[in-house]
């Protein structure tokens, strides 16, 4: 008999999944890249001497033609550049409740499959809200909501900024929090998290919520 649950074996198969897309992201990623080194290569050739102006120069129309391609693998994660305008908004801090301070930065969460709008993520430096758009249904009971998005993503930063408090490296109040508002029937309003503190974090909370939804919106369908 096998030791594994039912559970177990579900959980293994999602993540296999989820590894498989991973995979595959990876490899285009990487033919990408291979195509960047091609154009380097090309240009180098073209040019046995080159000054550091012309350099320059070069460098910036080597951008041009290489950024549009390479964003294009990464186009659902926020880079520590300007995110584009279609994508990403500004609010003044007078349009935002929870944060009179600063600038509020708008993210659309999109089924890549279709782009079906799930979330508009609004953030700053101080925290992250995730509100389900009105036409959203899912409820806080659909895998891998619970399983992977909270107790491994959100506990597991949690976990982490505790032992960092138990070491001196940073104070009880910057402990990374969490809440999830939910309607009487479980499905889900809005998750806000608060004190996440690194760039990192931010596009990782952003990264796996939309893998999250997207799955629990597979799962509901």
């Amino acid at each position: 008999m096998s030791s594994f649950s039912e559970d177990d074996i579900r959980r293994a198969a999602e993540v296999r999944e989820w590894l498989i897309k991973e995979v595959t992201n990876k490899k285009e990623e990487l033919d990408k890249l291979r195509n960047i080194l091609l154009i380097v290569d090309s240009l180098l050739k073209k040019t046995s001497f080159i000054t550091a102006s012309d350099l320059e120069s070069s460098a910036i129309n080597l951008k041009d033609k290489i950024v549009p391609e390479f964003q294009s693998v990464h186009e659902k994660e926020i880079t520590q550049t300007k995110p584009d305008s279609d994508s990403t908004t500004k609010l003044t801090s007078t349009d935002n409740p929870h944060d009179h301070n600063q600038d509020v930065e708008i993210r659309s969460l999109k089924r890549a499959k279709d782009n079906f709008l799930i979330s508009n993520a609004e953030y700053t430096s101080t925290y992250v809200k995730l509100p389900l758009v009105n036409d959203t249904n899912l409820n806080i009971d659909t895998p891998p909501f619970k399983s992977f998005f909270i107790n491994r993503i959100l506990e597991g930063m949690k976990t982490k900024d505790r032992e960092k408090t138990q070491k001196g490296e940073i104070n009880a109040s910057e402990i990374i929090d969490y809440k999830v508002d939910s309607d009487q029937n479980g499905n889900i309003k809005s998750i806000t998290v608060s004190n996440y503190r690194e760039k990192e974090r931010l596009n990782e909370i952003l990264n796996t919520a939309t893998w999250v939804f997207t799955r629990m919106l597979e799962k509901g369908n």
